[in-house]
């Protein structure tokens, strides 16, 4: 994910009247953030980004290169703005009023690496904005191989995982949320995916194909399991983010569309937010749980204290205000539930203090170990992760023996334990 405030600006000349002159009129065109590349398939991947304004439809443009100063052009690739499956042209033309931008890009070959630089077009003033503005250009490679079987012992056994769907709405909670696009990922997974609202399915809905995720490990089709973790943001451009934690649901062995399951169960949580929620509040933060909710946990590492908001105990007592992305967190639930946030994608690093600091990871994608923690490495004594539904804790430590590792992935949604010797960024 990236974040960017670049513009291309035009002039038009001031002219001289009398004794005064007139301002000079700066056109400057979209301001470009949250950039994710999506979708990516051993022949094709898709970039999606927002736009502070309306553009068109016809040209939020891709260039693509083969090497990351953009010298050399894949020129036979197929770019394709907006791209929907069921060719509605409805849905492209709320997409251009929302400022999301989604462009695919097919053609291409397998486990290759390509670069690319965004174009995006003002509607009102015809002004573009390139995203970078020179080299070095982001980079993606496709993936390996499309597979429907995995190995099973002796055996090679094939799978088909699920389709989930979700409803996307825009602040009143009524009106759907057209032009949207739901991101999601996976636990495992590589690259996102990604479906407009309304495409194949009707609105306020939109529906992921989970046989679309690739592993991150293999670069080939992913068995997606079971109460892996499962994260849908609502992707609205100029009109904020919504993001859901949730876990994927169980598969029967047949493709069939299905609701994801609640991320947050009965009992002890360990919960983090990967959007700064736009009201930080934690009554309005934790709206969406409230009813369900029994208390929240934060622990400050460097006054060594407990923070805790308790819904159902003397209010006297609570101390703690607001959350805020970054920081971790237990939550006590009194059912199941998954957690929605609606705010900003992050790009501070979280901050790491000598000691035991509760964090949660920025990122909306799952990270393995122990590439996930190699930023805090040079300070990381262990860190833990636990799960609700096998009370059973899970850790990793760069010094101790490896055959007690047992945390695999650093997942978005959850909060962990770091102990660290020093202080560091992650």
């Amino acid at each position: 994910m990236v974040s960017v405030h670049l513009r291309g600006l035009a002039s038009r000349a001031a002219t001289a009247v009398l004794f005064f002159s007139l301002p000079v009129t700066v056109l400057a065109g979209p301001t470009v953030k949250d950039l994710f590349v999506t979708d990516v398939t051993p022949r094709s991947f898709s970039v999606i980004w927002a736009s502070d304004e309306e553009s068109r439809i016809d040209f939020p443009f891709l260039s693509v290169y083969i090497d990351p100063d953009g010298l050399v052009p894949v020129v036979d690739a197929e770019v394709t703005p907006h791209p929907v499956e069921n060719r509605s042209t409805v849905i492209p033309a709320f997409a251009e009023e929302n400022g999301v931008m989604k462009v695919r890009v097919k053609g291409l070959e397998p486990d290759t690496t390509y670069y690319f630089q965004t174009t995006t077009t003002s509607k009102m003033s015809g002004e573009t904005t390139l995203y970078p503005e020179v080299p070095p250009f982001p980079a993606v490679t496709t993936e390996k191989r499309s597979s429907r079987s995995m190995e099973s012992g002796e055996d090679v056994v094939p799978f088909t995982n699920d389709l989930v769907y979700a409803e996307c709405y825009f602040d009143d909670g009524v009106t759907p949320a057209e032009g949207t696009l739901l991101i999601s990922t996976v636990e495992g997974g590589n690259y996102p995916v990604s479906a407009f609202v309304g495409d194949g399915i009707d609105p306020p809905f939109a529906l992921i194909d989970l046989n679309n995720i690739f592993g991150r490990d293999s670069n080939e089709s992913l068995n997606v399991t079971q109460n892996r973790n499962l994260t849908l943001v609502n992707f609205r451009g100029r009109f904020g983010n919504v993001l859901v934690t949730h876990r994927v649901p169980g598969n029967s062995g047949l493709c069939e569309i299905k609701v994801p399951e609640p991320a947050l169960l009965t009992g002890w949580n360990m919960l983090s937010l990967q959007l700064e929620p736009d009201d930080s509040g934690i009554e309005e933060a934790l709206a969406p749980l409230w009813d369900k909710l029994v208390s929240i946990w934060e622990y400050d590492t460097q006054l060594d204290k407990w923070l805790r908001y308790d819904r159902t105990g003397p209010s006297f007592l609570n101390t703690l205000a607001e959350l805020h992305a970054g920081r971790g967190y237990w939550i006590i639930m009194d059912s199941s539930a998954s957690f929605k946030i609606q705010g900003a994608f992050i790009n501070e690093a979280v901050p790491v203090y000598t000691g035991w600091n509760l964090l949660g990871y920025r990122s909306i994608e799952s990270w393995g170990i122990p590439g996930a923690v190699e930023s805090v490495e040079s300070v990381l004594d262990s860190i833990w992760g636990y799960e609700t539904a096998s009370d059973t804790w899970l850790r990793y430590s760069p010094a101790g023996p490896s055959f007690l590792d047992d945390l695999e992935w650093i997942v978005p949604g959850k909060a962990y334990w770091i102990l660290a010797t020093g202080e560091a960024e992650w």
